[in-house]
């Protein structure tokens, strides 16, 4: 292997240890992007639950009123 041939391949390991660790910090980014995105799937979830319970409970009420 000629010293050309060997400077070569080490600009090419430089370069992929650079997308190596650009791809790290993109897997980081993603994980926490998916944890925010699962707090709001709870919270939509939870008050879409609340907010069914509540809508229910009024039209069970306002049946009351004008069956009874």
């Amino acid at each position: 292997m000629t010293a050309d041939d060997s400077q070569r391949l080490g600009r090419i390991e430089g370069l992929l240890e650079g997308i190596d660790k650009k791809v790290d910090r993109l897997d980081d980014r993603t994980e926490r992007q998916d944890e925010r995105l699962r707090v709001v799937e709870r919270k939509s979830w939870t008050n879409s639950i609340l907010a069914s319970g509540i809508i229910s409970v009024g039209i069970a009420m306002v049946k009351d009123k004008f069956i009874s």
